[in-house]
Protein backbone atom coordinates (compact mmCIF):
# COMPACT_ATOMS: atom_id res chain seq x y z
CA UNK A 1 0.00 0.00 0.00
CA UNK A 2 1.27 3.41 -0.54
CA UNK A 3 1.42 6.10 1.80
CA UNK A 4 -1.29 8.09 0.06
CA UNK A 5 -3.61 4.86 1.14
CA UNK A 6 -2.78 5.12 4.96
CA UNK A 7 -6.27 6.55 5.66
CA UNK A 8 -8.06 3.27 3.84
CA UNK A 9 -10.42 1.41 6.16
CA UNK A 10 -9.46 -1.87 7.09
CA UNK A 11 -11.76 -3.27 5.32
CA UNK A 12 -11.02 -2.26 2.17
CA UNK A 13 -7.41 -2.13 2.46
CA UNK A 14 -7.90 -6.14 3.40
CA UNK A 15 -10.20 -6.75 0.29
CA UNK A 16 -8.09 -4.99 -1.74
CA UNK A 17 -5.04 -7.67 -0.34
CA UNK A 18 -6.71 -10.18 -1.10
CA UNK A 19 -8.19 -9.40 -4.92
CA UNK A 20 -4.32 -8.55 -5.52
CA UNK A 21 -3.38 -12.23 -4.03
CA UNK A 22 -6.05 -13.65 -5.97
CA UNK A 23 -5.28 -12.08 -9.11
CA UNK A 24 -1.59 -13.65 -9.36
CA UNK A 25 -3.06 -16.56 -9.30
CA UNK A 26 -2.88 -19.19 -12.16
CA UNK A 27 -6.63 -20.56 -13.54
CA UNK A 28 -6.70 -23.29 -11.88
CA UNK A 29 -6.74 -21.80 -8.34
CA UNK A 30 -8.19 -18.52 -9.78
CA UNK A 31 -12.45 -19.47 -9.37
CA UNK A 32 -12.04 -21.21 -6.31
CA UNK A 33 -9.98 -18.59 -4.11
CA UNK A 34 -11.63 -15.15 -5.26
CA UNK A 35 -14.85 -17.40 -4.02
CA UNK A 36 -13.68 -18.18 -0.86
CA UNK A 37 -12.33 -14.31 -0.50
CA UNK A 38 -15.56 -12.52 -1.25
CA UNK A 39 -18.37 -13.85 0.81
CA UNK A 40 -16.95 -10.77 3.51
CA UNK A 41 -16.63 -8.37 1.35
CA UNK A 42 -18.81 -5.11 2.07
CA UNK A 43 -20.91 -3.46 -0.52
CA UNK A 44 -18.93 0.17 0.27
CA UNK A 45 -15.40 -1.62 -0.28
CA UNK A 46 -16.59 -3.27 -3.77
CA UNK A 47 -18.19 -0.51 -4.54
CA UNK A 48 -15.03 2.35 -3.78
CA UNK A 49 -12.99 -0.45 -6.34
CA UNK A 50 -14.94 -0.37 -9.15
CA UNK A 51 -15.78 3.46 -9.40
CA UNK A 52 -12.00 5.18 -8.02
CA UNK A 53 -9.47 4.80 -10.76
CA UNK A 54 -6.88 5.24 -8.53
CA UNK A 55 -8.11 1.64 -6.37
CA UNK A 56 -9.01 -0.07 -9.20
CA UNK A 57 -5.03 0.21 -10.30
CA UNK A 58 -3.78 -0.40 -7.12
CA UNK A 59 -5.43 -3.57 -6.76
CA UNK A 60 -5.06 -4.94 -10.62
CA UNK A 61 -2.21 -2.89 -11.94
CA UNK A 62 1.06 -4.64 -11.59
CA UNK A 63 -0.09 -7.11 -9.15
CA UNK A 64 0.55 -10.11 -11.29
CA UNK A 65 3.03 -12.04 -13.73
CA UNK A 66 0.83 -12.81 -16.67
CA UNK A 67 0.70 -11.22 -19.90
CA UNK A 68 -1.54 -8.86 -20.82
CA UNK A 69 -4.09 -10.68 -22.32
CA UNK A 70 -4.13 -12.85 -19.17
CA UNK A 71 -4.56 -10.29 -16.58
CA UNK A 72 -7.49 -8.41 -18.56
CA UNK A 73 -8.73 -11.89 -18.33
CA UNK A 74 -8.56 -12.00 -14.86
CA UNK A 75 -9.80 -8.89 -13.88
CA UNK A 76 -12.53 -8.81 -15.80
CA UNK A 77 -13.38 -12.26 -14.18
CA UNK A 78 -13.09 -10.19 -10.70
CA UNK A 79 -14.78 -7.35 -11.71
CA UNK A 80 -17.76 -9.71 -12.74
CA UNK A 81 -17.84 -11.31 -9.56
CA UNK A 82 -17.75 -8.01 -7.46
CA UNK A 83 -20.82 -7.05 -9.25
CA UNK A 84 -22.40 -10.19 -9.16
CA UNK A 85 -22.53 -9.58 -5.24
CA UNK A 86 -24.35 -6.51 -5.02
CA UNK A 87 -25.78 -5.75 -8.32
CA UNK A 88 -27.34 -2.60 -7.22
CA UNK A 89 -24.20 -1.07 -7.48
CA UNK A 90 -24.48 -1.14 -11.10
CA UNK A 91 -26.30 1.84 -10.47
CA UNK A 92 -23.89 4.14 -9.09
CA UNK A 93 -21.16 2.69 -11.25
CA UNK A 94 -22.91 4.18 -14.48
CA UNK A 95 -23.36 7.69 -12.19
CA UNK A 96 -20.12 8.14 -10.36
CA UNK A 97 -17.46 5.43 -12.12
CA UNK A 98 -14.18 6.56 -13.74
CA UNK A 99 -13.63 3.39 -15.37
CA UNK A 100 -14.96 2.95 -18.30
CA UNK A 101 -14.67 -0.51 -19.43
CA UNK A 102 -16.64 -1.48 -15.94
CA UNK A 103 -19.29 0.62 -17.20
CA UNK A 104 -19.55 -0.87 -20.19
CA UNK A 105 -19.47 -4.36 -18.56
CA UNK A 106 -22.60 -2.93 -15.93
CA UNK A 107 -24.30 -2.11 -19.54
CA UNK A 108 -24.04 -4.87 -21.59
CA UNK A 109 -24.90 -7.64 -18.48
CA UNK A 110 -28.33 -4.93 -17.50
CA UNK A 111 -26.69 -4.71 -13.87
CA UNK A 112 -28.60 -1.69 -13.37
CA UNK A 113 -32.09 -1.33 -11.40
CA UNK A 114 -33.07 1.73 -13.39
CA UNK A 115 -33.03 1.16 -16.87
CA UNK A 116 -33.13 4.97 -17.47
CA UNK A 117 -29.33 5.05 -16.53
CA UNK A 118 -29.06 3.70 -20.17
CA UNK A 119 -30.20 6.93 -21.47
CA UNK A 120 -28.00 9.36 -18.73
CA UNK A 121 -25.07 7.38 -20.36
CA UNK A 122 -25.58 7.66 -23.65
CA UNK A 123 -26.78 11.60 -23.41
CA UNK A 124 -23.77 12.46 -20.55
CA UNK A 125 -21.29 9.69 -21.06
CA UNK A 126 -17.77 9.49 -23.02
CA UNK A 127 -16.04 6.69 -24.32
CA UNK A 128 -16.99 3.28 -25.48
CA UNK A 129 -19.64 3.22 -22.37
CA UNK A 130 -21.21 5.67 -24.22
CA UNK A 131 -21.61 3.80 -27.67
CA UNK A 132 -22.62 1.03 -25.60
CA UNK A 133 -25.33 2.61 -24.49
CA UNK A 134 -26.30 4.14 -27.57
CA UNK A 135 -27.26 0.64 -28.63
CA UNK A 136 -29.89 0.67 -26.24
CA UNK A 137 -31.16 3.81 -25.36
CA UNK A 138 -34.19 5.81 -25.96
CA UNK A 139 -35.11 6.60 -29.92
CA UNK A 140 -35.81 10.27 -27.78
CA UNK A 141 -32.10 10.56 -26.64
CA UNK A 142 -30.57 9.41 -29.65
CA UNK A 143 -32.04 11.69 -32.04
CA UNK A 144 -29.55 14.10 -29.59
CA UNK A 145 -26.46 12.33 -30.86
CA UNK A 146 -27.23 13.12 -34.50
CA UNK A 147 -23.80 14.79 -35.73
CA UNK A 148 -21.76 13.25 -32.89
CA UNK A 149 -18.03 14.02 -33.66
CA UNK A 150 -17.59 10.44 -32.40
CA UNK A 151 -17.90 8.42 -35.87
CA UNK A 152 -18.88 5.31 -33.76
CA UNK A 153 -22.00 6.83 -31.97
CA UNK A 154 -23.11 8.50 -35.47
CA UNK A 155 -22.95 5.58 -37.31
CA UNK A 156 -25.41 3.65 -34.36
CA UNK A 157 -27.74 6.73 -35.01
CA UNK A 158 -27.92 6.21 -38.76
CA UNK A 159 -28.33 2.69 -38.12
CA UNK A 160 -31.37 2.77 -35.78
CA UNK A 161 -32.80 5.63 -37.38
CA UNK A 162 -32.19 4.12 -40.55
CA UNK A 163 -32.25 5.07 -44.10
CA UNK A 164 -36.16 6.61 -45.00
CA UNK A 165 -35.61 8.89 -42.60
CA UNK A 166 -31.52 10.38 -42.92
CA UNK A 167 -30.41 9.14 -46.10
CA UNK A 168 -28.85 12.70 -47.48
CA UNK A 169 -27.12 12.97 -44.23
CA UNK A 170 -25.66 9.44 -44.60
CA UNK A 171 -24.22 10.22 -47.80
CA UNK A 172 -22.73 13.48 -46.72
CA UNK A 173 -20.81 12.07 -43.99
CA UNK A 174 -17.10 12.35 -43.13
CA UNK A 175 -16.99 8.68 -42.66
CA UNK A 176 -16.78 6.37 -45.32
CA UNK A 177 -17.89 3.57 -43.80
CA UNK A 178 -21.19 5.48 -43.40
CA UNK A 179 -21.24 7.43 -47.00
CA UNK A 180 -20.55 3.59 -48.23
CA UNK A 181 -23.84 2.27 -46.14
CA UNK A 182 -25.97 5.50 -47.51
CA UNK A 183 -25.05 4.42 -50.84
CA UNK A 184 -25.60 1.05 -50.68
CA UNK A 185 -29.56 1.65 -49.51
CA UNK A 186 -30.12 4.52 -51.21
CA UNK A 187 -32.55 3.58 -54.79
CA UNK A 188 -30.62 3.59 -57.55
CA UNK A 189 -29.86 6.49 -59.92
CA UNK A 190 -30.56 8.56 -56.82
CA UNK A 191 -30.12 11.85 -57.33
CA UNK A 192 -27.92 13.07 -54.38
CA UNK A 193 -25.83 10.11 -55.89
CA UNK A 194 -24.63 12.81 -58.76
CA UNK A 195 -22.96 14.71 -55.89
CA UNK A 196 -20.64 12.05 -55.21
CA UNK A 197 -18.37 11.24 -58.58
CA UNK A 198 -15.43 12.66 -56.42
CA UNK A 199 -15.10 9.94 -53.81
CA UNK A 200 -11.77 9.11 -53.11
CA UNK A 201 -12.47 6.53 -50.97
CA UNK A 202 -12.56 2.80 -51.91
CA UNK A 203 -16.12 1.31 -50.46
CA UNK A 204 -18.24 3.92 -51.34
CA UNK A 205 -16.95 4.80 -54.70
CA UNK A 206 -17.66 1.03 -55.93
CA UNK A 207 -20.75 1.08 -54.14
CA UNK A 208 -21.48 4.11 -56.32
CA UNK A 209 -20.27 2.78 -59.49
CA UNK A 210 -22.99 0.34 -59.32
CA UNK A 211 -25.88 3.09 -57.94
CA UNK A 212 -25.20 6.05 -59.76
CA UNK A 213 -27.51 6.91 -62.57
CA UNK A 214 -25.93 6.60 -66.22
CA UNK A 215 -25.44 9.54 -67.67
CA UNK A 216 -23.41 10.47 -64.62
CA UNK A 217 -21.30 7.41 -64.95
CA UNK A 218 -18.49 8.97 -67.48
CA UNK A 219 -17.80 11.23 -64.76
CA UNK A 220 -16.53 8.51 -63.03
CA UNK A 221 -13.93 7.99 -65.02
CA UNK A 222 -11.59 10.55 -63.96
CA UNK A 223 -11.55 9.18 -60.34
CA UNK A 224 -8.29 7.61 -59.34
CA UNK A 225 -10.28 4.98 -58.49
CA UNK A 226 -10.97 3.33 -61.53
CA UNK A 227 -7.52 2.06 -61.66
CA UNK A 228 -8.63 -0.80 -59.71
CA UNK A 229 -9.15 -3.61 -62.01
CA UNK A 230 -12.77 -4.81 -60.03
CA UNK A 231 -14.25 -1.10 -60.42
CA UNK A 232 -13.46 -0.86 -63.84
CA UNK A 233 -15.11 -3.64 -64.91
CA UNK A 234 -17.85 -2.91 -63.16
CA UNK A 235 -18.20 0.69 -65.27
CA UNK A 236 -16.94 -1.31 -68.65
CA UNK A 237 -20.39 -3.87 -68.16
CA UNK A 238 -22.36 -0.76 -67.02
CA UNK A 239 -21.27 1.06 -69.68
CA UNK A 240 -21.84 -2.14 -72.39
CA UNK A 241 -25.29 -2.03 -71.13
CA UNK A 242 -26.81 0.90 -71.98
CA UNK A 243 -28.05 1.86 -67.99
Amino acid sequence: MSNSNINMPKSLKKLIVSLQEVNGLGYSQFESRLEEKLPSAKKKDIKSILIDQSLYNLTFHGTTSHSPRASTWHSRRVVSHLLSFYPEIGDDVLAESEIDFIKCMVLEGGIYKNVSRIDEVAKNGSGESQVVAANYCSIEVLRTLKGHKNSKLRKIYYTRIGPVECLDEMLSDRLADIRCDGITRAPFAYEKLNNLTKEIARAPFTALVEKISFEYLPMLLANRNIKNSWISKIIERRMNLGR
